[in-house]
């Protein structure tokens, strides 16, 4: 029998995350069963423990970061734990930079752990911070964004200039800044961040082909971890089953397999809708900008929806039992008008090739 080796962490594989600062302290906040699993190395920067026992400990943590920037240090926080990240105030992490790593929706492993922390710091967080500031400039340049599924011959016009709440994780992190890793993703949300109601919608209307991954978020403690797998391997078939959505003003309103025969995450799809039709209002229409998290991993894995190309995201955790992101590979996006031209946009952004037909 194989028995699985301690993941090495080390303050200096995550120096370009930091901003190139890792501070005067690297501060590693792990909960008992994923700590079992790390060795932590040496580096020129102390590295500084604390024990997350659950969202109890919060305050614990609140007090440590206090302590140290009362002794004039700054922090770089790395905080990985099989629980719900824990959002903090701005006065909480004044001289501090937190990235997290959570397994809340998906047991913890360290496969998982290895994997996220290779892409983390694999990241040229500078070109980011350039793919950003391009998708910006074509965002405000181009009159819509035309969204084609070649194989299937799909199509859906998304009015994004309609669109008002966009939120947005490119770039090293700034002093008080929080996020959870990886970072590579621009969304365009229905709503304010972190609210959610049914009348609201996006100018979207056409067909989408699905195909590829689901990532499914647990919406909170009250859902438990068997209950995420089950809807996760209802949406798997995803990856060779494509369906074809059909939406009108942001909503699912009507689903079909893209493959005669190949029903299953069509039809469990439908289903999904049918028992809480919350899911069929697109809540979040995802962009996903990192290269590193290519190809799409096996499993419930979070970072496959930092994956380059497009998620739609339904539902809303605290509002609806999941959040889920249905990652798809299927999706070239053109942005249309951009100064009387087309633009393919994840080519031009350096993320993909072009998909054009040859002589178009």
């Amino acid at each position: 029998m194989s028995v699985a080796q301690p993941v090495p962490i080390s303050p200096e594989q995550f120096r370009k995350l930091f901003g190139g600062d890792l501070g005067d302290v690297f501060l590693l906040v792990t909960s008992p069963g994923v700590r079992s699993a790390l060795t932590v190395e040496e580096s020129g920067v102390p590295v500084r423990e604390f024990d997350w026992t659950g969202p109890e400990a919060r305050a614990g943590l609140i007090a440590e970061m206090a302590a140290l920037r009362a002794s004039g240090r700054r922090a770089s926080v790395l905080w990985i734990a099989d629980d719900e990240f824990v959002h903090f105030d701005d006065e909480d992490l004044e001289g501090m930079r937190m990235g997290a790593f959570s397994s809340f929706s998906a047991p913890f492993s360290e496969e998982t752990l290895r994997n996220t922390a290779a892409i983390v710091a694999a990241v040229d967080y500078e070109r980011e911070i350039g793919i950003e500031e391009e998708f910006l400039t074509l965002l405000d340049q181009a009159d819509d964004m035309l969204f084609l599924g070649r194989e299937f011959g799909t199509e859906a016009v998304f009015r994004h200039q309609f669109s008002e709440h966009w939120f947005s994780l490119h770039g090293p992190l700034q002093p008080g800044q929080q996020v959870v890793l990886p970072t590579g993703e621009l969304s365009s949300l229905v709503n304010a961040s972190g609210e959610f109601e049914l009348d609201t919608h996006f100018t979207l209307n056409g067909e989408i082909t699905l195909q590829g991954a689901p990532i499914v978020h647990r919406g909170g403690h009250e859902t438990s971890l068997a209950e995420t797998e089950q809807v996760y391997r209802d949406l798997a078939p995803m990856a060779d089953q494509p369906a074809i959505v059909t939406l009108t003003e942001g909503r699912i309103t009507a689903v079909r397999p893209a493959i005669t025969g190949r029903t299953e995450f069509a039809a469990n799809l439908e289903r999904l809708l049918a028992r809480d039709d919350r899911y069929a209002k697109l809540h979040e229409i995802g962009f996903g900008t990192n290269a590193a998290c290519a190809p799409l991993l096996p499993g419930n894995y979070f970072a496959n929806e930092r994956h380059p190309g497009v998620h739609l995201g339904l539902g809303l955790g605290t509002f609806t039992q999941f959040h889920i992101d249905l990652m798809s590979t299927a999706i070239d996006v053109v942005m249309r008008g951009v100064e009387g031209r087309d633009v393919e946009l994840f080519p031009a952004l350096g993320l993909l090739p072009s998909r054009q037909p040859a002589g178009v």
